[in-house]
């Protein structure tokens, strides 16, 4: 943990936060857009007490919805993901960008699975950070919403290990980029990308 640094000028950066603002807030915007179509209706047409009170509960129901959208998606605006010669970078929260260097981690890679079943061309993808001597108790505040147990059934990776899940949205913007960077970057630790039964991502387990 190196708290307080940020990632270098020449990082490979995936700012999976700015990706989700653009999906989400043209989204937010229609649901408000929406939420207010029905009062204005009403005012427009004068329909009766019980259309208003129909269209108060739909404004109030998708105007909470608009605003929910809008605030996780500027909330996570700064969210991202970046590789140099440090380690493994990831946004926490306004104040802190935590790294685990290359150095404390005996091996890198990915998992995978299908989005959905049937093999589905869309992939969920999963970074597994595998510290030197494991991960021990008790887990920096920091990391521990990255840690997970589970059996690698993969040589050399530990059950108990870190993982960033990889929004969709973001590996279909990124592409092979990503892979590269976390392959190129990791360098001997690499221990490639191997398919996981579908549904051992966790929707917690995405950081974004």
């Amino acid at each position: 943990m190196l708290p307080g640094r940020t990632p270098a000028p020449d990082a490979a950066m995936f700012r999976f936060g700015k990706q989700r603002m653009r999906r989400t807030l043209p989204a937010a915007v229609a649901a408000l857009a929406l939420g207010f179509a029905m009062p204005a209706a009403c005012a427009v047409y004068g329909y009766g007490v019980g259309t208003w009170v129909f269209a108060v509960i739909w404004f109030l129901v998708l105007g909470a919805v608009g605003v929910f959208m809008a605030w996780v998606g500027w909330g996570d605006r700064d969210a991202y993901l970046a590789f140099d010669a440090t380690g493994v970078w990831w946004w926490h929260d306004t104040s802190v960008h935590a790294v685990l260097p290359w150095d404390a981690l005996d091996a890198v890679g990915l998992f995978w699975c299908h989005q959905e079943s049937g093999n589905s061309g869309h992939r969920l993808v999963s970074l597994e950070l595998c510290p030197t001597g494991g991960v021990q108790e008790p887990q920096d505040p920091v990391l521990a919403p990255l840690f997970v147990q589970e059996q690698a059934g993969v040589a050399g990776v530990p059950d108990r290990r870190y993982r960033i899940g990889i929004p969709v949205f973001a590996l279909r913007h990124y592409g092979s980029q990503l892979t590269e960077a976390a392959r190129s970057r990791a360098a001997h630790r690499w221990f490639g990308e191997h398919e996981r039964p579908a549904g051992y991502l966790r929707h917690q387990d995405l950081i974004s």
